[in-house]
């Protein structure tokens, strides 16, 4: 297993046989001492949230998962279900593991899936997702004392605030890490 005495935001950690993503990396400094780098990880087990804290210089083991393309199938109270396209199996990721970003996967779209030691981790989320808009209200007459949005749904069920000028049929870029409108697709 590789050691590493940097861990950065995105890197896969094996801490007492299970594997988490670091979500988040802060350094503090100390007075005299060796500073901490104080971690918030992800358990790709059951999803919950820990945090860790090293002393600077702490060598941790990390994981280098193995990179899949798979098809997104469906999701259910249970999980979301992917496919692999050269054995046709279908694999059941937990839904506490994916989080929200459940709200931004398209059926029939294709998702890298991070495998490690033949178990499957999560999925490789992107930074943003381009969603075709399936229902636009009206924009409210008069409602242009604060910036003015209303609510949309898009393709994948998923409801946000837009800019008026947003109708049914749009496609827009959605930040996955916020969940915002970020701006208006070509």
């Amino acid at each position: 297993m590789p050691l590493t005495d940097s861990p950065v935001k995105g890197m896969y950690l094996l801490e007492d046989g299970k594997v988490y993503l670091i979500e988040e990396r802060m350094l503090k400094a100390q007075g005299r001492g060796n500073g901490l780098v104080i971690c918030r990880l992800k358990s790709l087990e059951d999803g919950r949230i820990v945090n860790r804290s090293y002393k600077a210089g702490t060598k941790v083991e990390i994981v280098n998962p193995e990179v899949k393309e798979m098809q997104f199938l469906y999701s259910d109270n249970d999980g979301s279900y992917f496919m692999d396209g050269t054995t046709y199996e279908t694999i059941s990721i937990p839904k506490k593991v994916i989080g929200n970003y459940i709200n931004f996967l398209k059926e029939g779209e294709q998702i890298l899936v991070m495998v490690y030691d033949g178990k499957i981790l999560t999925v490789k989320e992107n930074p943003s997702v381009v969603l075709e808009v399936t229902e636009a209200g009206e924009a409210v007459k008069g409602n242009t004392a604060n910036a003015a949005t209303k609510t949309v749904t898009v393709e994948t069920g998923y409801k946000l605030n837009v800019p008026l000028f947003i109708k049914q049929g749009d496609k827009i870029k959605i930040n996955t890490e916020s969940g915002e409108y970020t701006g208006k697709a070509n």
